[in-house]
């Protein structure tokens, strides 16, 4: 197996990556910023706390927003078969991180009270949005990862059923159909050349939201349990905190794991939608008829070649199983 790096011709899949891995980076700086707490023994409230807090909180969300794009993408691209333009690309790109970082800036410029104290600030064992505002850390990042998570899981398995065969059109409407495990080449014969070369590719991606969930739940069920008022061991937080950080090593491997079996876009066709099944023929049972159509033009009458005599003196075209063979 050797390695190539893909085109991606007709795609936008390497900005939206580019940007995945950059809002990784932004979890693993604010991660870093936390060993200056082990090493004081306490978190302190200042300057340093709210910069971490406000990193912590915008990599988090930065990471579940270009999940969510990355998946929208990738359905938009092999599901729909829609071309996006780059200037698509350009906003979503700028749309995605202007909100990132509205929602990092909201709290401390909009929301954050002088009753209610810091937004950002000590909570729990690191710097995040601190306990005086539960509202605002359900909805302004546990939220946006689970509907991120929740929605990008669902799009990769319409993805793979698509791929598949198994969700088809039928008289204009979308239907989905399963065959006893002897008989899948009938969901082979209707899928088409796109379907085919992106079926490994679909099958492998649909492990991208499952990683991001596995690694979001432990980190989220400690969190809810302190929220509940009963205590989490330091263990248990440390653990579960380092398991919701490796998200870059994970989608790294995932790249590496999924970009050999992508193949050049620039051999495929054109992304153009596939045509719907008729339920009046036999292609709606998975099996497609080849016709031969007669040719237009008449075939040409060659002139006869004079007949080949025997040493007998009779004409070889007249012989027959009645006739006599003299030597």
């Amino acid at each position: 197996m050797s390695w190539r790096f893909p085109t991606y011709r007709h795609t936008h899949v390497v900005p939206y990556f580019i940007s995945l891995l950059v809002a990784n980076v932004i979890q693993g700086l604010a991660a870093v910023l936390g060993a200056r707490w082990l090493v004081e023994g306490a978190i302190k409230a200042g300057p340093y706390c709210s910069v971490q807090g406000g990193l912590k909180n915008a990599g988090n969300v930065a990471t579940a927003v270009w999940s969510f794009v990355m998946a929208v993408h990738v359905f938009l691209l092999v599901f729909l078969r829609l071309d996006t333009r780059h200037i698509t690309c350009a906003v979503a790109l700028a749309i995605g991180w202007l909100s990132i970082v509205l929602i990092a800036c909201i709290g401390p410029l909009v929301i954050q009270t002088e009753a209610k104290g810091p937004y950002f600030g000590p909570s729990g064992y690191w710097c995040w949005i601190t306990d005086s505002y539960p509202e605002e850390q359900i909805f302004l990042e546990y939220f946006i990862e689970f509907v991120s998570a929740g929605v990008s899981f669902f799009l990769y398995t319409a993805i793979l059923l698509r791929v598949c065969g198994n969700l088809v059109v039928i008289d204009g409407k979308w239907c989905l159909r399963f065959v006893p495990r002897g008989e899948k080449w009938r969901l082979g014969i209707s899928r088409d050349f796109t379907d085919s070369s992106m079926m490994r590719v679909a099958a492998r991606m649909v492990w991208h939201p499952v990683a991001y969930s596995v690694l979001l739940l432990p980190v989220t069920l400690a969190r809810f349990i302190a929220f509940s008022g009963h205590e989490v061991p330091f263990w248990a937080t440390v653990v579960t905190d380092f398991i919701f950080n490796l998200q870059g090593i994970v989608n790294v491997i995932l790249l590496v794991g999924i970009g050999y079996l992508i193949p050049e876009t620039a051999l495929l066709p054109i992304f153009t939608p596939r045509k719907g099944i008729d339920t009046s023929t036999s292609e709606a049972y998975g099996i497609t008829p080849f016709v031969l159509s007669k040719p237009e033009e008449t075939e040409k009458i060659l002139p006869r070649a004079p007949p080949v005599h025997s040493r007998s003196g009779v004409a070889l075209e007249r012989i027959d199983s009645q006739t006599l063979l003299l030597g």
